[in-house]
């Protein structure tokens, strides 16, 4: 799956002729593909939204018998023609979805930086990069601790050969971690980021050292940097915002039953807790941040676009519950 999903990012890039606006695309045809199901779960749960208040009647009915609770439950489904794992599908499929992106991002972003390496080493002379927007080169993070070129301390060290391919082999990138430690690599490199611009900040978190590379100044942030930690934060945003419009506003029957599934009356959704919350818009930030920014971007456009179906879905569904609504009005 990941190699299908390279060759269609590829061929979309043969036509748009940039990697990173070829990612957005790519996204919009992966949501696009989605959508029926989003739409889908969107109509269980707001189906589970109408049948709330039985729903609250009979958790404050069964609060001791939590065998009875789940056979009324269940028939309170079927008579309602509800299905409550319906609104999970979407997830169960975009997470495989996010992490096959993930490994095609990878796989192509090393493949593209082993080759432009190797082309340097060859010709003497600077790539051509693939920017997009404020990022200079989308095969490193979008962060101004990230050199435009790897630095010898890059991530590149941690690059496996893969199967499959004629440019990740065990020779290429030994060449090009040995090239990056060469003069000619580093005269060329002062090009795009002079050393003297950045220095090596030791990191030592919970016992794990490591060393960044920081810029020296506020200018060599703009100049130097390959990015300005924009999509990272873009990411997190979003996810945040994603988070609460799928979660909704609240009726005062759905509070009172997410206060009785606090309180150990029935099973908690772990997906509605406060941890959760926020644990979806930090992690995003924190694979962002250590991604090259091609994934980020995948990553940002897809929560972006899943924002506006939700809510291009939302006012579908809402205006065909007022048409409703007013139906029977009429006729009453």
């Amino acid at each position: 799956m990941t190699g299908l999903f390279i060759n269609l990012l590829n061929w979309i890039n043969g036509i748009v002729g940039n990697y990173g606006w070829s990612i957005v695309v790519f996204t919009l045809l992966i949501r696009m593909v989605l959508l029926p199901l989003d739409i889908k779960s969107k109509k269980s749960m707001r189906a589970i939204s109408k049948i709330q208040p039985q729903l609250t009647a009979l958790q404050k009915k069964y609060a001791n018998d939590k065998e009875k609770l789940n056979q009324k439950t269940m028939e309170l489904y079927r008579k309602e023609h509800v299905s409550p794992t319906a609104g999970c599908l979407p997830m169960l499929i975009s997470l495989p979805i996010l992490w096959i992106m993930f490994s095609a991002m990878r796989t192509v972003g090393n493949e593209m930086t082993i080759q432009m390496l190797l082309n340097m080493k060859e010709t003497g002379s600077l790539p051509q990069l693939q920017s997009w927007l404020w990022v200079k080169n989308v095969f490193q993070p979008d962060s101004f601790a990230a050199t435009i070129l790897p630095a010898v301390n890059s991530t590149l060290a941690m690059i496996r050969p893969a199967n499959g391919s004629a440019i990740l082999t065990e020779a290429n990138i030994n060449a090009v971690l040995e090239y990056l430690k060469s003069t000619e690599y580093s005269h060329l490199a002062a090009n795009l980021a002079p050393a003297s611009a950045f220095s090596i900040v030791p990191i030592n978190f919970l016992f794990i050292h490591s060393t960044w590379t920081m810029p020296n100044s506020l200018a060599n942030v703009f100049q130097y940097g390959n990015g300005l930690f924009i999509l990272p934060l873009l990411a997190g945003a979003s996810q945040l915002l994603m988070t609460k419009l799928m979660n909704g506003k609240q009726t005062k029957e759905q509070k009172e039953l997410a206060e009785a599934q606090q309180n150990g009356q029935s099973q908690s959704n772990p997906m509605n807790s406060p941890v959760m919350k926020w644990f979806f818009p930090i992690f995003s930030v924190w694979i962002c941040a250590t991604s090259n920014a091609a994934f980020s971007i995948y990553w940002m456009a897809a929560n972006v676009i899943q924002i506006a179906q939700q809510l291009v879905v939302n006012w579908y569904f809402d205006r065909q519950d007022a048409q409703a609504a007013a139906q029977t009005s009429t006729q009453e």
